[in-house]
């Protein structure tokens, strides 16, 4: 058994450190789209939260509580983190953006590959939201409770 030196010590916090950094200014970046996606109705902002959230869990647990303490979004974004959970309103608000938006790249001069690409991402990312559960397993408690 080989003991550890204390520069070997401090490089291996230091580097944790930055990998925190790190992590909490992607949590940042992510949030901050989020934001302004509450402002611009085709920008989402779940997504961008649940991105950021899991960034902050990493690197700033504290920013991840007080995602999951914002009123109306932070329940969803804690339900799915922790136990994938998309709800009923959710999944089909998801599924009518994802059909204007096959619609949208539909009209648009895109080449017919292109299209289908696109389409074929769209479709994918359809069935990952309809597959994930509607409620929290019983007896299932968010860490907001």
């Amino acid at each position: 058994m080989t003991s550890r030196s204390a520069t070997e010590d401090t490089r291996d916090i230091n580097a944790r450190r930055r990998l925190a950094w790190a992590w909490t200014a992607a949590g940042y970046a992510f949030f901050g789209i989020g934001l302004v996606g509450t402002l611009l109705p085709v920008l989402p902002t779940t997504i961008f939260w649940i991105a950021a959230a899991g960034c902050f869990a990493k690197g700033c647990p504290a920013m991840a509580r007080r995602i999951f303490a914002w009123p109306g979004i932070g329940p969803a974004v804690e339900a799915f983190l922790s136990h994938g959970v998309i709800a009923r309103k959710a999944k089909v608000s998801a599924l009518l953006g994802m059909t204007g938006g096959s619609g949208i790249v539909l009209l648009t001069s895109l080449s017919l590959p292109a299209k289908l690409v696109t389409i074929a991402v769209i479709a994918l990312a359809a069935l990952y939201v309809v597959s994930r559960p509607e409620r929290l397993p019983e007896g299932a408690v968010s860490e907001a409770d």
